[in-house]
């Protein structure tokens, strides 16, 4: 398998903080993005996010409009790791 068919892998570790009246909603906005998922939401607004990266969209784009989501007060990268992903037919031999 030639490099160029080798995909790169991209995820980022993001701490969102929004107005804890909004939190829930802020939540449902976030998973309704593809590559988009909430791990954890406190009662003081803090939301524990993992973006991947999609076909559609870098994960660092999608960080960016994380910030355009109403209620949404800050959107902090706090872990990153990108490597290149084996396709799963070169895994299973």
């Amino acid at each position: 398998m030639s490099k160029a068919e080798i995909q790169p892998f991209n995820i980022c570790g993001v701490l969102v903080h929004a107005r804890p009246e909004h939190s829930a909603s802020v939540s449902r906005a976030l998973e309704a993005y593809p590559g988009v998922e909430v791990h954890q939401r406190t009662d003081d607004g803090r939301l524990v996010v993992s973006i991947e990266d999609t076909q559609d969209r870098f994960a660092g784009e999608m960080l960016a409009e994380v910030h355009k989501i109403d209620g949404v007060l800050s959107a902090s990268l706090v872990y990153h790791y990108m490597d290149t992903e084996t396709p799963l037919e070169e895994k299973r031999s």
